[in-house]
């Protein structure tokens, strides 16, 4: 083989292991990232079913892992040139991100219901226990988590899921808001009749009190009446003063 040859032959042979080098490597990238989408998909399937579960649940791991495996996934598809392909992954990946955001609100509305349950439980306690300064110092929060839950409930996706995170938190919020009017009625008014007194005005501090009185006997809870009772005497004595 004379040397001209030799080495077209040469040029030849050495394309062709870079020919050969190349494309198995861009078909392992593109079977690795087919494999990572669908593993992608896999978790997003699995967050899917947690949320629209009947049994409530926090999945704070799976929803961490999908997010991570997410947003690895969408960096690689980045990187790939335009075309169908990237396209077509683009369009996977936008379903998985809504997967995330429904995972989000109700990991978000779930947090806000344990919290209420937290506030509501505290507020029975100190009423039955009749701590009523508790009951006033808490029901603010108390009521301000339960509007925050409420709101955030109407972003969960599903009926369903809705009807039952309603039954768990609203529902005996609600009630113990109720069982609660009254003392803080009372509550209020005492703030009202201590107002009235450093302005002097007498007849607002009579009308209050009265009312006062026609909102005790409605508070059930033994210890939270006589509470409410000694403030009440308390406050009822300037005004016997006064008359006197």
């Amino acid at each position: 083989m004379d040397q001209p040859n030799s080495r077209l032959v040469f040029a030849a042979l050495f394309l062709l292991v870079l020919l050969a080098a190349a494309f198995p490597v861009h078909a392992v990238e593109a079977a690795s990232l087919s494999s990572d989408i669908g593993k992608l998909e896999r978790y997003a399937e699995q967050l899917q079913q947690t949320i629209h579960s009947k049994q409530l649940s926090k999945p704070y791991a799976l929803y961490n892992k999908t997010k991570k495996s997410y947003y690895d996934t969408k960096r690689q598809v980045e990187q790939l040139k335009e075309g169908a392909m990237k396209q077509r992954y683009r369009e996977r990946l936008k379903t998985v991100d809504r997967t995330i955001v429904q995972a989000s609100y109700y990991i978000s509305a779930m947090e806000s219901g344990e919290r209420l349950l937290s506030l509501q439980s505290r507020i029975e306690q100190s009423l039955v226990a009749g701590k009523v300064e508790t009951v006033y110092d808490t029901y603010a929060s108390f009521d301000q988590q339960l509007k925050k839950t409420k709101m955030l409930m109407q972003k969960v996706n599903g009926s369903s899921v809705r009807q039952q995170m309603t039954k768990t938190f609203v529902r005996p919020a609600e009630a113990a808001k109720q069982r609660v009017f009254y003392p803080m009625n009372i509550m209020l008014a005492f703030d009202g009749i201590l107002t009235a007194y450093e302005q002097e005005d007498i007849a607002k501090a009579e009308r209050l009190l009265l009312l006062c009185e026609q909102w005790l006997p409605h508070v059930k809870e033994a210890k939270a009446k006589d509470a409410l009772s000694r403030y009440l005497e308390e406050f009822q004595a300037p005004v016997i003063l006064e008359v006197q």
